[in-house]
């Protein structure tokens, strides 16, 4: 494999590595503001299927504090500080379903999200997937070219070993 094969497939694991850092910093940071207001968050998951986002939390909370307020205070921070994109909200309290809400619904209820938030749009997802798409295939390209190439080399010259009679034999 040539230097360049390695470099470039090293480049595309990093770059794929570094998208999946950056969601998951953003479920940390939610994390985090949903402790600093009281909430303990043992499970967030951000899944996405068919192009339908949901983010689910699972909070917990002394018995007897699951109320339908927490719910809604949990929605709110999660609406105004999280700054993923996402089509449905799940909440479970102490594991018993708390709040399920779309983007439209939360909206109607808190009102536009602050600008950052939710920044990655419908439409703008489906540019970054072509982008990458593009991109992979480009790089997918060369490989197959290189390596073809590679192939079709001529063969160094045949070595022979040094004969074992010091002079030609004669016919």
């Amino acid at each position: 494999m040539s230097r360049f094969t390695r470099l470039l497939g090293v480049l595309v694991l990093c770059a794929m590595a570094l998208t999946g850092c950056a969601a998951l910093a953003d479920l940390g940071t939610l994390r985090t503001d949903l402790e600093d207001a009281g909430y303990d968050v043992p499970n967030i998951n951000h899944n996405t299927m068919n192009g339908h986002s949901v983010l689910s939390l699972g909070v917990a909370a002394a018995e007897g504090d699951a109320t339908e307020e927490d719910a809604g205070r949990i929605a709110e921070i999660v609406w105004t500080k999280y700054s993923g994109d996402f089509d449905e909200l799940a909440i479970t309290i102490n594991g018993v379903p708390a709040l399920t809400a779309s983007a439209d619904e939360l909206t109607e209820r808190f009102g536009e999200r602050p600008d950052g938030s939710g920044e990655q749009k419908k439409g703008g997802s489906r540019v970054v997937v072509v982008i990458v798409v593009l991109i992979v295939a480009a790089v997918l390209a060369a490989i197959f070219v290189m390596v073809w190439l590679r192939g079709r080399r001529p063969p160094p010259p045949a070595q022979y070993p040094p004969s074992a009679y010091p002079y030609s034999p004669q016919r």
